[in-house]
């Protein structure tokens, strides 16, 4: 008899470990290449304990009320564990079921706020109704359904970030001696466009922010645009010297080893990275958290951050509990960014990389509705990140007038931007024209400063995939490395997939959809 109870009890603990433990892990399915392994597990843990605790907590409970009313927890114990098991799961569903019911469906708050209530009673009535042992049964089921599809998802991907490069073009890079080697100084600017488009698409003149660049030495290029719409794929692409076609694209826009590229990770060939290694510079990460990259990681030398949070995964899965940002921030980084250039000691090159910058329609947004008071605000935060560009340009041509200060968009704002469907979706509707929907998404900023004494050699690409190759062939890379330049193609991944959606820098009247394998 009491091994029989002791086994009900494992089963009735794991109902309410599993009701917390499979939402979770299906939420990590997706999102797993976000987080650092050590994050994984200490969020894990962090699940298990909660829900333990909450297994814990009820049984103390029903002890209690037994000693007093044997009736009661005898009839009760069973449809109150199934009950905090719909709690736990209700928990970690809520957000995700709120959001989809509010802006998929469109339901005001209240209405979706009594679905997802509806959902938990459905679950305790059936939870109840199986009991413990089922219900387990069901949850481990449905894990190993998640389990499958991502791995279907994973297995379709392309190639590893480091296979998109051929050993020809490896060859090429590992060779690159350069003549000079001053300081460069990438700044990422976040949803940059460059003048044209500000004007076309926000009538918005940022002539001020022109004549700045202008007097101080910068080359503007015109009409250039990013190779794909947002910052991971972008800076992917950038740092690549090539294109990579969204091949880990996962997740929430994300990609399964952009991390570990962007670091220079491991056996990820980040070409940029290893020539600049190979010329004798350090790498210098200043990037205002840790969603880039995981600190220590890699070919970094130094970072502004030296860990990130180990709870960041339970910030995604459960965000309304514990905070939507699911990274870890550098506080004050203006500052923090300052005063590393200011310290910085000058006798040997650096390369810093650091991101500032305006913002993107988020999701949920509809155009449609929200259009007007996005534009609004976007050029406000504009005008205010020209102000914070110029105090940081200032201070690094004061301090280091022979180094190159790069200034590159990583996509535009898309402002067209629909809740309800996708880009192509809204090009076939025809509501928008194609050029315009192309430079919503793919129009960037491009200036770049050579520094004191240089030739201000004007950019002669039409996208960011050749900015590193452009610059370091100005730095003496030889001509081995031009010849390896990659076409002028732009890429959006839409919910019907990828689609190439400029050529030579020049929208396309029709897009067409690139497969997902065999691309080289």
């Amino acid at each position: 008899m009491a091994e029989r109870e002791q086994t009900g009890r494992a089963w009735t603990w794991g109902m309410i470990v599993l009701a917390g433990g499979v939402p979770f892990a299906a939420d990590m399915l997706r999102n797993f290449q976000l987080f650092a392994p050590a994050q994984l597990a200490w969020s894990f843990a962090a699940v298990l304990a909660g829900t333990t605790g909450a297994f814990s907590l009820c049984a103390l409970a029903l002890a209690a009320l037994g000693r007093r009313w044997p009736a009661i927890r005898a009839r009760w114990a069973a449809r109150t564990f199934a009950g905090v098991a719909a709690l736990v799961f209700a928990a970690f569903l809520y957000d995700a079921n709120l959001t989809e019911l509010r802006i998929g469906y469109g339901l005001p708050r209240l209405a979706a706020v009594a679905a997802v209530a509806a959902l938990f009673v459905l679950y305790w009535a059936v939870a109840a109704r199986l009991g413990a042992k089922r219900t387990s049964l069901l949850l481990l089921i449905l894990l190993a359904v998640r389990a499958d599809q991502a791995a279907r998802t994973v297995a379709s991907t392309a190639t590893r970030g480091n296979e998109l490069i051929s050993a020809a073009e490896m060859g090429i890079y590992d060779q690159v001696k350069l003549a000079r080697t001053p300081n460069i100084y990438f700044i990422c600017l976040e949803s940059y466009h460059g003048f044209g488009a500000m004007r076309e698409l926000y009538g918005f003149d940022n002539a001020e922010f022109r004549e700045f660049l202008g007097e101080n030495g910068f080359v503007v290029a015109e009409d250039v645009l990013s190779n794909y719409s947002f910052t991971m794929t972008s800076l992917h692409s950038i740092l690549l010297m090539g294109h990579h076609y969204a091949a880990g694209a996962f997740g929430n826009h994300d990609s399964l080893y952009a991390r570990g590229f962007i670091s220079g990770s491991g056996t990820y060939y980040n070409p940029t990275l290893r020539i600049l290694k190979r010329n004798g510079y350090d790498v210098v990460y200043l990037l205002p958290s840790d969603y880039y990259y995981r600190p220590g990681a890699g070919l970094v030398d130094y970072s502004l951050l030296n860990r990130s949070w180990p709870f960041a995964p339970l910030k995604v899965s459960l965000p309304r509990f514990i905070g939507r940002e699911p990274d870890t921030l550098v506080p004050d980084y203006p500052r923090q960014v300052a005063e590393t250039l200011a310290r910085w000691p000058l006798d040997r090159p650096a390369f810093f990389f650091a991101k500032l910058g305006a913002e993107h329609a988020a999701d949920g947004y509809d155009y449609r509705t929200d259009r007007e008071a996005f534009a609004a605000r976007y050029v406000e935060t504009v005008a205010r990140e020209n102000a914070a560009i110029e105090v940081l340009v200032r201070q690094i041509a004061a301090r280091d007038p022979q180094g190159i200060v790069v200034l590159a968009g990583d996509h535009g704002a898309q402002s067209y931007k629909c809740r309800a469907r996708g880009f192509a979706a809204t090009k076939q509707a025809g509501e928008v024209p194609v050029g315009r929907l192309v430079r919503d998404c793919h129009d960037v900023l491009l200036a770049i400063r050579w520094g004191a004494g240089q030739e201000a050699a004007p950019y002669p690409y039409r996208s960011l995939v050749n900015l590193m190759r452009f610059v370091f062939a100005q730095l003496g890379g030889g001509g081995a490395l031009e010849q390896t330049a990659a076409a002028d193609s732009s890429y959006l991944l839409d919910d019907v997939g990828l689609l190439r959606v400029a050529e030579d820098g020049q929208p396309l009247a029709d897009w067409t959809l690139v497969p997902r394998k065999g691309w080289r």
